[in-house]
């Protein structure tokens, strides 16, 4: 005849405190480290959404100087947009940017009231917009070929300077006497 052992063997029911702390640290852990991820996504997203935004402003610029390629130095003396005195966005009151096809020095206004009005619109308050030329023989050429260069400076979200420098051919200046720069 079998005996059966009457004793049961004690065991716990449900959770000890310790467990569930231990359970409720790792949960909050995780949940903070989703809300980094979040965080890290906002400031990468706005970071890419102003790298694009200066892309574009900056091949209308260029766009706009490859289309008045005859007066393409009056854009370097205009006083808004050297190197000496960059543009600074949202600090000088411009001019209103109209479609003209007026030429000469009141075309040139228009454009950089256009130009202004454009960055002021698009990029952050005390951003700055410089636009500076250089001319570039290339190896086995006869003449020099002009290169314009366009910087946009602005401060991200961390409050570090960025910079993006756009280098472009304009062309050349065939007939600068037919704008009246």
């Amino acid at each position: 005849m079998t005996r059966y052992n009457r004793h049961r063997i004690k065991t716990s029911d449900g959770f000890t405190l310790v467990e569930v702390l231990v359970a409720l640290l790792i949960v909050a852990l995780g949940m903070l480290g989703n809300a980094m991820l979040q965080l890290q996504g906002m400031k990468n997203s706005n970071d890419a959404y102003m790298r694009s935004q200066i892309g574009i402003f900056a091949y209308d610029i260029a766009d706009k100087i490859r289309a008045n390629r005859e007066c393409q130095n009056q854009y370097l003396t205009q006083g808004t947009l050297t190197l000496g005195s960059p543009y600074i966005v949202g600090t000088t009151a411009r001019g209103a940017c109209v479609h003209t096809n007026a030429l000469g020095a009141a075309g040139m206004a228009n454009e950089v009231n256009c130009i202004a009005q454009m960055m002021d619109s698009g990029l952050p308050a005390g951003s700055q917009v410089s636009l500076a030329s250089n001319a570039v023989t290339p190896a086995g050429a006869s003449r020099a070929v002009t290169l314009f260069t366009l910087r946009i400076t602005w401060t991200d979200r961390d409050g570090q300077v960025q910079n993006v420098d756009y280098t472009f051919d304009p062309g050349a200046c065939t007939n600068a006497a037919a704008c009246q720069c």
